[in-house]
């Protein structure tokens, strides 16, 4: 009798794990994903954010000057500017990735690769614009 019911607690265990194993892979697999985009958007929002401050500032002349407060994701690579690019380089499960925006006028300077909220300083050079970190 002991048997049979041991028996059958094994079952209804077993039975429980292969419902509940591949539902737990199932959201653990879209959760990542979820994290990838989310991380993507953040590059994305924070490149075109310095790029239109640095047109914004360019068409202004100089001696404007402007503050921008972006948040860089947690898997960034690299961030450049340089001539009319800004530039982050993501690391992804498939490799690097580049997010870029063209600005209108000549950028250059700096930006951190430290994930989480930063604050620039984009100011207008005469013929360039200068960005670089700036509280």
């Amino acid at each position: 009798m002991r048997a049979q019911v041991a028996m059958e607690y094994l079952v209804v265990l077993g039975l429980s794990m292969a419902i509940v194993l591949p539902l737990w892979l199932y959201v653990n697999n879209e959760m990542n994903a979820s994290r990838q985009e989310l991380q993507f958007a953040y590059a994305k929002l924070a490149v075109h954010k310095i790029a239109d401050a640095a047109d914004l500032v360019y068409i202004q002349g100089e001696p404007s000057q402007l503050r921008v407060q972006v948040v860089f994701p947690d898997n960034i690579q690299a961030a450049t500017v340089d001539l009319k690019e800004v530039m982050i380089k993501l690391s992804t499960p498939a490799g690097l990735t580049d997010v870029y925006a063209v600005t209108l006028g000549d950028v250059q300077g700096t930006l951190p690769t430290r994930a989480g909220p930063v604050v620039l300083l984009i100011k207008s050079e005469g013929t360039f614009v200068n960005i670089t970190e700036g509280g």
